[in-house]
């Protein structure tokens, strides 16, 4: 009798851990279906015929699109028209082996997003990380308008727009450069301020620079005198403040010149 006590008790004791490692496996699907559903990024996985097998509630939300609609839906159809050949392609190569493993399309609803995907082994699934760009495209967008709208203004502009890396070579000329100095833009890229220069000249700039280069600060009405093309000799003033990258680190200087030969000429005499 107590040899039965005791294997129902051992029998209540394994049923209570099955019953208690079974609600820890419940909890631990209901954390990891919150973290899927509800991640700041879509997931997709599609199966045969590139159908979509799953999808997270942010995908469907990008896609404007309830999860049980989606569910069987061929990928491509919701795609805009003009971007399933690339998706397409895009698919196949991954299949393959052989394509990169992002690729940006607009979606149905026009919203621009980059898929980051991975076969899984048998290639029965393609696994799909969808982020939404439209912050980044519309960010993009306007510093193409920036920079047109700067690069209209420079070229209209009666003083020479430049840049130079942080080893003194011109990496921009503006137009204007031809009126100061006789040079086109193409003669001046890719050469040094001191290049276009008497020696006398380029010997002093040359020290200047280098504490202008060490202290990364911006320079206001520096003279010095230029040699245009044709030999004669112009003086320049020169203004300018230091470029630095996204991670702070120093890329050079961009600035402006302007003649003041005239400026500094003798008035005529009495």
């Amino acid at each position: 009798m107590n040899d039965l006590n005791a294997h129902n008790q051992e029998l209540e004791r394994q049923n209570q851990q099955l019953l208690d490692a079974y609600a820890q496996l419940d909890k631990a699907l209901a954390q990891y279906a919150e973290l899927y559903d509800f991640a700041p990024v879509g997931y997709l996985t599609l199966g045969e015929g590139r159908r979509i097998v799953r999808a997270n509630l942010t995908c469907c939300a990008m896609m404007q699109r309830d999860r049980v609609v989606l569910q069987g839906k061929e990928f491509v159809d919701l795609v805009l028209k003009e971007d399933r050949q690339t998706l397409l392609d895009y698919l196949g190569r991954l299949c393959q082996g052989t394509g990169k493993v992002d690729c940006e399309v607009r979606l149905h609803n026009g919203t621009p997003v980059r898929l980051e995907s991975a076969v899984s082994q048998g290639q029965r699934e393609c696994r799909i990380i969808m982020l939404d760009i439209s912050r980044q495209k519309e960010v993009e967008a306007a510093l193409r308008e920036s920079e047109k709208r700067f690069k209209a203004l420079v070229e209209v502009t009666s003083d020479w727009v430049w840049e130079v890396n942080d080893a003194g070579v011109y990496t921009y000329s503006s137009p204007k450069v031809f009126d100061l100095l006789g040079y086109t833009q193409e003669e001046v890229v890719g050469k040094t301020p001191f290049d276009f220069m008497p020696r006398r000249e380029a010997d002093r700039l040359l020290l200047v620079f280098g504490d202008l280069i060490a202290r990364k600060e911006a320079f206001h009405n520096l003279e010095n005198v230029n040699l245009r093309k044709d030999g004669r000799e112009v003086l320049l003033e020169t203004s300018a403040v230091p470029i630095f990258d996204a991670d702070g680190a120093f890329c050079g200087f961009r600035g402006i010149d302007r003649d003041i030969s005239q400026r500094n000429s003798p008035g005529p005499k009495a």
